[in-house]
């Protein structure tokens, strides 16, 4: 065990669990402090470029209603987006609140047909969910969606939702422990098999996640298809079914060398409290999906406003400045304060949850039997 984690376990653990998986709620009123020496990186094109009379008329009425409510699966959602959309929309307060995306969609349905409460606009990675509710969904009516987003192909059933971002997943590699067990920078997804790593490897399976299984097999495919998995299991992967933080943090403290599939701001967060690990992307990028769209009526006007900054470059940067999700748009589009905002690499994969029956297949009768040890 790493002599960072014995000294900083305690604090660690409650700095990485505290707020996961709970409804965070902020209100923009308190959102007005700049002191943090380490400031977010904003966009100063106007996100209602290109916006006509009419839609003058949503931005005015939105400053009335004053409030919309924005659920999301992302939970770096809860403290960048209010900050960034208040300086945009200082009259209304966006109330975030994160869930997990199988908690999220199904809250989404309990409050389908009511118009007084619930979500205004709503981001999470289940296609499938969208697919199936596209017809109660309110499409877009903002100008970024035309301005920025006609040709992507990222615009889904006549602008009801829209992929707004992804999040890459990786390895999460603890340097000093890599080089004690004299194995070879990771690089790329057959760099996770090297014999060195047997006993010091974990793995998230991902069941019950549709969007975690394309990942394992679009991975698998990468490592070598099922010869490939099988030297993973020969290196006796610890199962990490609770999530990428644990994985995360156990890497951090040493307990093991590498862990898949991780996330970059699960590892960037540890990394900045001092322990000595590092997210490698892995060649080529492998990304989950965020979609976006217009749930509810409890505010029209506001719900707008908020999904059209969503996908303005305002929104993008706010969402993806930090480099630790991914933006669809062409990063020039985002002006000159984009921050490490990065672009979904062209031709990359990026999960929708969408499962085709090869990839079911794969999942089910190749990876679980071999890692995991199902039958």
């Amino acid at each position: 065990m790493s002599t960072w984690f014995s000294a900083r376990h305690r604090g660690l653990r409650r700095s990485v669990h505290v707020g996961l998986g709970a409804v965070l709620v902020l209100a923009l009123a308190a959102c007005g402090s700049s002191g943090s020496a380490d400031q977010p990186a904003k966009s100063s094109i106007d996100p209602n470029l290109g916006g006509d009379a009419a839609w003058q008329q949503i931005v005015d009425a939105a400053n009335a209603e004053g409030k919309v409510v924005f659920y999301s699966a992302n939970d770096e959602d809860s403290a960048t987006v209010p900050p960034a959309f208040h300086a945009a929309y200082p009259k209304i307060q966006v109330e975030v609140q994160h869930f997990a995306s199988g908690a999220l969609t199904a809250k989404l349905d309990a409050e389908a047909g009511n118009t007084a409460t619930g979500a205004d606009v709503a981001s999470h990675s289940s296609r499938v969910w969208w697919q199936a509710n596209a017809a109660r969904l309110t499409p877009a009516k903002g100008p970024a969606i035309a301005r920025y987003w006609k040709d992507t192909g990222f615009v889904y059933a006549n602008g009801a939702y829209t992929l707004v971002g992804g999040n890459p997943l990786g390895a999460a590699v603890n340097t000093d422990r890599l080089a004690a067990l004299g194995a070879t920078p990771i690089k790329t997804y057959k760099d996770l098999l090297q014999p060195a790593l047997r006993g010091n490897v974990g793995v998230v399976p991902g069941e019950g996640s549709p969007a975690a299984e394309q990942w394992w097999y679009y991975a698998g495919q990468e490592m070598g298809g099922a010869s490939g998995l099988q030297q993973l299991a020969a290196l006796q992967p610890r199962l990490y079914r609770s999530g990428t933080t644990p994985l995360a943090t156990d890497v951090a403290s040493g307990e093991i060398a590498v862990g898949f599939y991780a996330t970059r701001s699960s590892v960037t967060a540890l990394a900045d409290k001092g322990a000595p690990v590092a997210f490698v992307p892995l060649d080529p990028v492998i990304s989950i999906g965020g979609y976006t769209g217009i749930v509810g009526n409890a505010h029209p006007n506001a719900a707008q406003v908020l999904e059209n900054w969503l996908l303005s470059p305002a929104g993008q940067v706010a969402l993806a400045g930090d480099g630790n999700a991914l933006t669809p748009l062409d990063v020039s589009v985002l002006g000159a304060e984009s921050g490490n905002a990065r672009q979904i690499p062209k031709g990359s994969h990026v999960t929708d949850g969408v499962l085709l029956p090869e990839q079911t297949s794969f999942y089910q009768n190749v990876f679980l039997p071999t890692v995991v040890g199902r039958s």
